[in-house]
């Protein structure tokens, strides 16, 4: 390091002699320095280059004559900035006269010097040096002002005389230079070896250095370090070319594998892989050998242009390339713009991003508005600019504070208008964009675009695209609104507020809760509103209603009831104000008016707390139809006591029809109730309502609808004891005579046909007794002995069955019953034959070929190869009377009828019948049970019975 004692330019001197400045004995040291030098920095930066190798060449031939020997000069930069200028020459004897040596002497100038005096090379390469010192003289050297001059300075040949004369042409110049660009940069360093006489290495060299110092802007000046002789290659600290003695650059050489080589007399270079054709500023350099003046006008270019960017963009040969490019467009170089129009645009900007940059660098500002007029020009005359090219004036505009102003937003207007009448949906959209995504462009240019005549055709399109964009209505709400406040302008224009709505119902129709939907975006409207306060213009709330209009439009006139859920219906807020809605409605089609009328008879019917037949008034039939179905929809999913009051009201008609569909209305509460217990909670609820019960009677038809169910759907249902307790015997008086009948018409036919004819039963049990007490008396007087063999030879030939047999032996019979099968993917009423065996090997063996159903008009039916399931086990026999235990319920459980405990009417409390053995034929299809007569299986009868 240097001291801080003085600014000017230090010497140091070095050579073999009696004593140094740091060793007392005789041998190589400093031997006079300047006083501003420190001892760190003499030892640690210039004795490493206080060295001197004699080349091969003139030591093996033992040349005496020192001015034979090439000079080593050598520059370099220290770690502080300093520039050091040193020259080692050969010396034939030193101070004793018997020994070799060198000398070496070198200038320090200070770093604050170094960066200017680099601009000035030639003075640095025509610098005088001693060649000699007596240390009698002192050890002390003075401080200098400036390096002094050689008595007679080098003459610079002509750069491309000496490239000629070097057989360097113009792609050796260029990898020789990209090489040394490089090297500044990486620790890649560069040795050359010249095609010239060891002892003209040196000045030859110098002369070459110049050459391509003139090709160096002043950033890699200001870090690149030469050595003009090296007997071989050596990497030095703070060296990028070296040149070095013919013969050194070896091939196969591993400690220079990786840097750059120069072999000029092979023509042999290494490690240089690069396309030329993609490196502007070396063709830039090379056409400036031989005009020096354009190559430091360019230097002064590339300094300004760099003010304010990182260090590293300093030396990054990119921004050699970019500068040389821009400097020759600035020259004039319509070419070079052309060529890479986005690439020029956004390097211009690159440079001009810096704080301040467009002030200071304003020759860069004004090649930037230039190259923007050029563009303007392109577009008038019918050109789509690419993109990328209006993003550079965007961003221009932005860093530049309005300095293309209304030209630019012509320019994006023009631009917008070609890419429409070329029907450009991709550019059109890129264009606005851009221009959206620029605060500083955006506002001004949708005033001017919408304050124009035909440029506001340009806007809609777009707006309409943007509004598809959206996803949900509600943000399509808050999309308007945000433009809408940017630009008033378009609160005034219509074909805004309508595709702003039409839009909206658009967002509606394909959402899959359009009523949660549409109170989104009211509730968005509402959200907007209040952020605006007192400030919210009348055009702003006009847009709103009219939005919220639209919504609930769309929920009146494209409301698919048939697929709302009852919540989501319930949440229409309009509904509440019956009569506003019809007031509303009036001027819309007889279909809208209506669906508004089943729409609110809906909402009073599921939202009053008790709704009666009164929802209906002013409903033509096919509204009610409508409406009904509607809420039988809703209803079957949650068949609660506390909705029986709103299930009436589905299967309500007029008086002259009976007002309630009683039928129709227990055939619903059997599909859908959860469970039986629900079916008999309604009954025993029904009957205390005016709708059911006429003077303390059931009306008849709900009489016959309660009858026809049990018989229907629930025959085993007076056999439980639980259902019996819990639910029949609490019933009032009128709905236990609709019970008593039920459970009358669900007896076995004898039981039904005694209850009809007592009478008849009487005088027929009197004759039966009467003729049994004559036929007992016949028999005991013997009048049926006659002719009649003896007891014994009966009962040898003829066995009589045992009792046990006698017990077991029952005639197969059947009987018919309807049940739900699933059929085709869905359940459907069917017939089933149900056949009783009295033993398991009777049921196990029984097949139906043929069976044929007689009926009671005469006519048959005939069902083929059906198929049997044989429920023979013992565990699948059931009682004869109970008409088998399958689907008891009549939901197709298979589960017995009964309480939780599967107890059935066979309780304790009943007599056990005789258990038997069935097998189940289903015929696929329903058929009335009660016109059967008779029923052939395979030609034989098998009796038929009611059950």
């Amino acid at each position: 390091m240097t001291s801080n004692r003085s600014s000017r330019i230090q010497q140091q001197m070095y050579t073999r002699e009696r004593r140094g400045i740091f060793r007392f004995n005789e041998g190589f040291d400093t031997i006079a320095v300047s006083g501003g030098l420190d001892t760190g920095f003499i030892k640690k930066v210039l004795h490493p280059f206080c060295v001197y190798d004699a080349p091969a060449e003139l030591a093996a031939r033992g040349e005496k004559d020192e001015a034979r020997y090439p000079q080593a000069l050598h520059l370099f930069h220290a770690e502080m900035g300093q520039l050091v200028l040193g020259r080692s020459i050969y010396q034939a004897a030193d101070f004793t006269g018997l020994r070799s040596a060198f000398f070496t002497h070198n200038y320090i100038m200070p770093a604050d010097q170094a960066a200017e005096a680099v601009k000035d090379y030639p003075s640095l390469l025509n610098a005088d040096f001693d060649g000699s010192y007596d240390i009698e003289q002192g050890t002390e050297l003075p401080e200098l002002e400036r390096i002094p001059a050689a008595a007679e300075a080098r003459r610079p040949a002509s750069p491309a005389s000496l490239l000629a004369s070097l057989g360097i042409d113009e792609k050796m110049f260029k990898k020789l230079l990209f090489a040394v660009i490089s090297s500044v940069v990486t620790r890649r360093k560069v040795f050359v070896a010249l095609d010239v006489a060891v002892e003209e290495l040196s000045e030859t060299a110098l002369q070459l250095v110049g050459v391509l110092y003139g090709s160096l802007p002043y950033a890699y000046r200001r870090a690149f370090g030469f050595l003009t002789f090296s007997k071989e290659p050596q990497s030095r600290k703070g060296i990028h070319l070296t040149f070095v003695e013919q013969g050194s650059l070896r091939q196969n050489d591993r400690s220079i594998d990786k840097d750059y080589t120069f072999d000029l007399a092979s023509k042999r270079v290494t490690n240089v892989d690069i396309d030329l054709g993609k490196q502007p500023y070396l063709s830039f350099a090379w056409s400036n050998l031989d005009q020096p003046g354009r190559a430091e006008a360019f230097y002064v270019f590339h300094e300004q242009m760099l003010e304010g960017m990182d260090s590293q963009r300093h030396t990054a040969i990119a921004s050699c390339h970019e500068l040389a490019i821009l400097y020759q467009i600035e020259e004039g170089s319509d070419s070079m713009y052309m060529q890479n129009r986005v690439g020029a645009l956004r390097s211009m900007l690159d440079y001009l991003a810096p704080e301040g940059a467009v002030q200071s660098k304003r020759r860069l500002a004004e090649l930037f508005r230039g190259g923007f007029q050029r563009e303007y020009e392109l577009v008038k005359q019918g050109e789509m600019p690419d993109p990328a090219i209006v993003k550079c004036f965007m961003e221009f505009e932005a860093l530049a504070g309005a300095a293309l102003g209304s030209d630019l937003l012509g320019y994006l207007i023009r631009s917008l208008y070609e890419a429409n009448q070329a029907k450009s949906r991709e550019r059109t959209e890129a264009y606005y964009a851009l221009i959206e995504g620029s605060d500083s462009v955006s506002k001004p240019f949708f005033d001017t675009l919408l304050r124009g005549g035909k440029t506001v055709e340009l806007f809609f399109p777009y707006m309409r695209q943007k509004f598809q964009e959206i996803v949900r209505a509600e943000e399509l709400v808050k999309l308007a609104h945000h433009w809408s406040s940017q630009h008033p302008v378009l609160l005034c224009k219509a074909e805004f507020t309508e595709l702003a709505a039409g839009q909206l119902a658009e967002k509606l129709r394909h959402d899959a809760e359009p009523v949660s939907a549409v109170n989104a975006v009211l509730d968005t409207v509402d959200r907007l509103l209040a952020e605006k306060g007192r400030i919210a213009d009348e055009d702003m709330l006009l847009l709103m209603e009219q939005l919220s209009y639209a919504a609930n439009v769309f929920l009146l006139k494209e409301l698919n009831l048939e697929e709302t859920r009852q919540e989501a219906f319930l949440q229409i807020g309009f509904l509440a104000h019956p009569g506003e809605v019809r007031e509303w409605v009036a001027r819309y089609s007889p279909q809208v008016q209506s669906t508004a009328n089943v729409m609110l008879a809906a909402y009073r019917w599921f939202r009053d707390a008790e709704p009666d037949e009164s929802i209906f008034g002013g409903l033509s039939p096919a509204e009610l139809d409508r409406l009904q179905q509607l809420g039988r929809r809703w209803l079957q999913k949650d068949l609660e006591p506390s909705r029986f009051r709103r299930l009436v009201l589905a299967f309500y008609r007029d008086a002259d029809t009976g007002l309630i569909e009683y039928g129709a209305l227990l055939h619903y509460l059997h599909l859908h109730a959860p469970n039986r217990e629900t079916v008999y909670l309604f009954m025993n609820w029904s009957e205390k309502q005016r709708l059911f019960s006429r003077e303390r009677k059931l009306e008849p038809g709900y009489v016959a609808a309660v009858v026809a169910y049990f018989k229907k759907y629930d025959q085993d249902a007076f056999k439980n004891r639980t259902n019996r307790k819990l639910y029949f015997e609490q019933a009032g008086a009128p709905l236990q005579a609709a019970y008593v009948k039920a459970r009358s018409e669900l007896s076995p036919p004898i039981v039904r046909w005694l209850r009809r004819n007592r009478k008849a039963m009487v005088w027929f049990a009197t004759a039966i007794l009467v003729i049994g007490g004559i036929g007992g008396g016949l028999a005991a007087s013997g009048v049926f002995d006659s002719g009649k063999p003896a007891v014994a030879d009966i009962t040898a030939s003829n066995p009589a069955p045992s009792p046990q047999e006698r017990a077991n032996k029952i005639e197969p019979q059947v009987y018919a019953r309807q049940v739900e099968d699933f059929v085709d993917g869905e359940w459907k009423p069917t017939t089933e034959l149900i056949f009783e065996f009295g033993t398991e090997a009777e049921c196990s063996a029984f097949q139906a070929g043929t069976i044929t159903l007689k009926l009671e008009d005469g006519t048959e039916q005939t069902y083929k190869d059906r198929p049997v399931q044989n429920l023979c086990s013992s565990g699948a026999a059931s009682s004869s009377t109970s008409g088998g235990q399958q689907d008891q319920n009549g939901d197709g459980s298979g589960q017995p009828a009964g309480g939780a405990d599967g107890s059935t009417g066979g309780t304790s409390a009943e007599p056990t019948q005789q258990r038997s053995y069935q097998a189940i034929v289903s015929l696929g299809k329903m058929i009335d049970i009660g016109k059967i007569s008779g029923v052939l299986v395979n030609q034989k009868i098998i009796e038929y019975i009611e059950k």
